[in-house]
């Protein structure tokens, strides 16, 4: 049971330690890129697995520019719309390649480049907001209701006395979930963001 306690405290850290960005903290005003890596390392400091980790450095905005994952900024200005996809670069690329977040983002960076006033970022990353904040009731429920046997931690989970033992069961578990919905990502994203229906708009 003690063993059960010490991992619901430890997901219920990471859950109070994870930053989500609601739109309207996000700065309305352009900004040059030293103003734009000072605004997100603060927003997601909380995402910091080390205190001397990066969130977001001058090279990484370069190269997401280059990979034309955004609209180049205007006069070296960012402006919200690249705040707001630099956010969601950053949680999508623990789990997804460039070049994948590059075709998912492809429409919408589109639509930017045809009517940088279109709303369609804004909805999309409300909802990405959404998401966020969904997930994170859905974890603290099964928290709340100690329904950790059946979900969080597995059978296999119990049959080891030793805590470091039961901890490689319950990474090895987290890590099977990740991999199984990251397979299940690629997969959307290839059946459903080919290269050739992505650019045959014209």
């Amino acid at each position: 049971m003690n063993e059960q306690k010490n991992i619901t405290e430890q997901i219920s850290k990471v859950l109070d330690s994870y930053d989500i960005v609601p739109i309207e903290t996000i700065p309305n005003i352009d900004l040059y890129m030293d103003q734009v890596t000072t605004f997100i390392e603060s927003a997601l400091s909380g995402c910091k697995r080390n205190k001397n980790d990066k969130i977001l450095t001058k090279t990484m905005i370069n190269n997401y520019a280059k990979a034309k994952i955004f609209p180049p900024p205007l006069k070296k200005k960012y402006t919200k719309n690249h705040i707001m996809l630099l956010i969601m670069i950053y949680h999508l690329k623990s789990i997804l390649s460039i070049s994948d977040i590059s075709r998912l983002l492809k429409p919408v960076t589109e639509e930017l480049t045809k009517n940088v006033q279109s709303p369609l970022l804004e909805m999309i990353y409300s909802d990405f907001v959404e998401l966020q904040k969904q997930n994170q009731k859905n974890i603290a429920m099964v928290l709340e209701n100690n329904y950790m046997q059946n979900t969080i931690v597995s059978p296999q989970y119990h049959k080891y006395e030793n805590e470091t033992i039961q901890n490689i069961i319950v990474v090895l578990q987290l890590v099977i979930q990740s991999n199984t919905e990251k397979r299940i990502a690629e997969k959307i994203l290839d059946a459903h963001f080919s290269v050739k229906k992505t650019t045959s708009k014209s």
